[in-house]
């Protein structure tokens, strides 16, 4: 895969991203007059979703997934059956045939709206996976209910990062002009809405050929909290969705989201590996691993911070890319701390805590 247009203009650190190596990606939760007029432009991004003809949002939609590289195709609204849109992803590996819903809400979606869902994701022959969007939020009850099945949820914040992402940058106009102080959720007619926590992409980049996967462990200490909490091919999510993993995401070979503001109370650690595809290539090692580099978008609106990280070796066949720590402030701070390791993710995730039975 060829190195991203973002690792290109990056790939020459200077004096700053040298210290960036020591650490990097501090995430600031503060008032500052920045950040609130950040929210302040989030809500009137969502408003101004909300406040859209419901065709007219269903159509922006598909063009969203049509953008993202899937056939797409608007139900009749008269027997949609539940689904607003239907999609062919075309990927030989992670496609399939994704049906959509879409919440044009302005509270949090009920468990049962994802409920429902699942259900007509049963009784769909064609339908191999589900997405439910909404310009609102998800509760933590609908995070854990999806837990292992074949259902995405992209809320109102993910959803404006993604419509950003691929270039609906028009659908905002009306909010860049937006101070700090108009964010009171009620000026110009617009409806409130409750704001979804933006969570932050981290994306892992690397050049060459070879496929790796990209593992999170939420931690306290050296301990990973619960084997829910090791976040990897095959656990996509933590039980509260705050740190999922995401494919096809833009020109990133692998992504995560993180929403740290909702990581559990007792987590002050996640550590982020990257593994050789061992399962499927017994012979694979990290010595494909070449010019790797992570990049934090804590926002659709934040320049990204980014951070050049060692080869692999053929000795290893997973290695710890480094870890986010959370101080007493409540503030996280990335430190880059490689370490190799022989047995792959197995042997990462019993120095973890995690007990592994072997097959």
């Amino acid at each position: 895969m060829a190195r991203s247009r973002k690792l290109h203009r990056l790939s020459n650190p200077d004096t700053s991203e040298r210290h960036a190596q020591r650490m990097l990606f501090r995430h600031l939760r503060d008032d500052t007059n920045a950040n609130r007029g950040r929210m302040a432009k989030r809500v009137r991004e969502l408003q101004l979703l909300l406040a859209m003809d419901p065709v007219e949002f269903e159509q922006l939609i598909a063009r969203l997934m049509e953008a993202m590289g899937m056939k797409v195709e608007l139900t009749a609204r008269s027997r949609d059956g539940g689904v607003d849109v239907r999609g062919i992803d075309t990927d030989p590996f992670r496609g399939g045939n994704v049906i959509v819903q879409v919440k044009r809400y302005r509270d949090t979606v009920t468990p049962s709206a994802v409920r429902d869902l699942f259900g007509t994701l049963q009784h769909d022959r064609a339908a191999t996976k589900a997405v439910l969007v909404t310009t609102s939020r998800f509760g933590p009850s609908s995070h854990q209910f999806v837990a292992g099945k074949p259902i995405t949820l992209i809320n109102g914040s993910e959803l404006v990062g993604l419509l950003k992402h691929h270039g609906f940058h028009e659908v905002f106009a009306a909010a860049h002009h937006v101070a700090a102080e108009a964010g009171d959720q009620g000026g110009d007619g617009l409806p409130g809405i409750e704001l979804a926590a933006e969570p932050a992409r981290l994306l892992l980049h690397w050049t060459g050929e070879e496929e790796y996967d990209i593992a999170a462990l939420v931690c306290q200490a050296n301990k990973a909290l619960s084997d829910e909490h090791l976040v990897f091919y095959n656990n996509a999510s933590t039980p509260d969705g705050s740190v999922r993993l995401v494919t096809g995401y833009g020109d990133a070979n692998a992504c995560l989201m993180v929403d740290f503001d909702a990581l559990p109370a007792d987590a002050d650690r996640l550590v982020i590996v990257a593994a050789a595809d061992t399962e499927n290539r017994p012979a694979a090692t990290m010595a494909g691993f070449a010019g790797p580099a992570l990049i934090l978008e804590a926002g659709a609106d934040q320049a990204p911070a980014v951070v050049h990280l060692a080869d692999g070796a053929a000795t290893n066949t997973a290695m710890r890319l480094g870890r986010f720590d959370r101080d007493a402030a409540g503030d996280w701070d990335f430190t880059p701390a490689l370490a190799g390791y022989p047995g792959g993710l197995h042997q990462a995730v019993i120095a973890y805590g995690l007990e592994v039975e072997d097959t």
